[in-house]
């Protein structure tokens, strides 16, 4: 009789912990893919609007926004690489997002590096919603489809420029990581001059898809530069 209870107390204690544990590497194995994520996300999404560009030959990537292409013919992998980069985000936020707060010893610098991992989640939803919901094709009518686009569009660039400066502000006191510093610094200082004058230049409608890849090429270059260096500091940290 006590062989059965003991039988049946170690059923129940044990292999939830069992579970437990087989969950935990399941995730380690997924987050192991976190960094290759950052070096071909950004690859893809560029490659995916290169060949789209070359498929829809007759429209300029200078006037045309990359949405305008994914709302178009073959607009399929233009939305192949936003979904990519949204995952690219999402795995740089879970990374932060896990750090423990026994492992920081500064309870301030701990609440922005979870601060950053929640805006840069906010970041890879909203790709998600990008990827979603296409933008206006006829930019004298608004559609529910094209207002969440445009919503979306607004949130990723703000939540992301200020994830940008508390990255900066974290990482600035690593010496080793400098130049990770400047370089979020100089995509803040493109993007806010890209945004800048695409909303007050008269000749916005003629060169709006070029800002707007180079605003999209500074920020995909962060991922391949700052976000492996970031996730390596956090494991670092687990």
């Amino acid at each position: 009789m006590l062989n059965k209870r003991l039988k049946f107390n170690r059923s129940i204690n044990f292999q939830p912990l069992a579970t437990r544990i087989m969950d935990r590497r399941v995730l380690d194995g997924i987050f192991t893919l976190a960094v290759p994520a950052c070096y071909v996300g950004p690859a893809i999404m560029v490659t995916a609007d290169v060949v789209t560009i070359v498929l829809n030959h007759g429209h300029s990537p200078i006037r045309e926004t990359i949405s305008w292409f994914a709302a178009g013919p073959f607009g399929w992998l233009e939305k192949l690489g936003m979904l990519i980069v949204a995952i690219s985000f999402l795995f740089i936020a879970v990374h932060l997002l896990r750090v423990k707060d026994y492992k920081i010893n500064n309870k301030s610098e701990f609440r922005l590096l979870k601060l950053d991992g929640i805006l840069l989640a906010i970041v890879a939803f909203g790709f998600l919603l990008i990827t979603i919901f296409n933008a206006n094709v006829i930019s004298t009518t608004v559609s529910f489809h094209g207002l969440i686009h445009q919503i979306a569009t607004g949130f990723v660039s703000v939540f992301f420029y200020a994830a940008c400066l508390i990255l900066m502000r974290l990482l600035i006191k690593i010496p080793a990581l400098k130049y990770t510093v400047f370089y979020s610094g100089l995509t803040f200082l493109v993007g806010i001059a890209g945004l800048f004058w695409l909303g007050f230049s008269v000749y916005r409608s003629d060169y709006l898809g070029l800002v707007e890849r180079l605003i999209a090429g500074f920020n995909l270059v962060w991922i391949v530069l700052v976000g492996p260096q970031v996730i390596k500091l956090v494991n670092e940290l687990r």
